[in-house]
């Protein structure tokens, strides 16, 4: 992507303050201005590519998750009150997962309309941050030691049920903190980006190698990642 005149990020529309980060980048560049302003674009462009593997990890996550809720507490296991008492529900925390759950399922009543709420609603209301809290220490027992194998298949063999569920847990981390970032429109260009792809790729080929395969075969990171200024 290209700008006719490097004075456009001087207009509000992009602002000199946001274009600071980029200017910081490009000081040592021939023509400062022009080379941020084509490294914002980049910036613009890699986090839209993102979107796609982004998309393919937190749906297959999910989904692993529900079949594991599914086999313990039933097909309805949002409305399962084994589950929501399992759930912690912290003081001073800015995410609390019961309340979380309890608002995904008001929306998915509120949808059915009287009719008996569906639980693929409930899990489409849920966040980033609620599938990745499944993944605490606190479900090894009765949840993961049960299920986690099955479910992400493709894992190292060798790895112990509880690390697996830990390397898991730390991957949907980082991949949740960089996604808020792409979200709110920061800065990820100086980020170790085909590392962030490769944390992508690995947890859904865990769960999925032929998911993964065509995760790859469609995502446009890579090409973008050739592309940066």
């Amino acid at each position: 992507m290209s700008f006719t005149s490097p004075d456009l990020a001087k207009q509000t529309a992009l602002s000199m303050p946001r274009m600071g980060t980029y200017l910081i980048a490009c000081s040592n560049k021939p023509s400062p201005l022009s080379a941020a302003i084509h490294l914002y674009a980049w910036n613009a462009a890699i986090s839209a590519a993102f979107i796609h593997p982004l998309h393919f990890c937190e749906v297959v996550v999910r989904n692993a998750v529900s079949e594991a809720l599914t086999a313990t507490y039933g097909a309805h296991w949002p409305w399962s009150q084994g589950f929501f008492l399992s759930l912690p529900d912290p003081a001073g925390s800015a995410f609390k997962p019961r309340q979380a759950l309890l608002a995904a399922r008001q929306k998915a009543e509120q949808s059915a309309g009287g009719n008996p709420p569906s639980t693929d609603k409930a899990i489409a209301e849920m966040s980033f941050a609620f599938w990745e809290s499944m993944f605490t220490a606190r479900y090894d027992h009765g949840l993961w030691d049960n299920h986690i194998k099955r479910l992400f298949p493709h894992a190292p063999a060798a790895l112990p049920y509880h690390k697996l569920r830990a390397e898991i847990r730390n991957a949907l981390e980082a991949t949740r903190k960089f996604r808020n970032r792409i979200a709110h429109h920061e800065p990820i260009f100086a980020r170790q980006l085909a590392q962030d792809y490769a944390r992508i790729h690995r947890v859904v080929r865990y769960r999925c190698d032929q998911t993964a395969a065509w995760m790859s075969q469609t995502q446009t990171v890579n090409t973008v990642l050739a592309t940066k200024p």
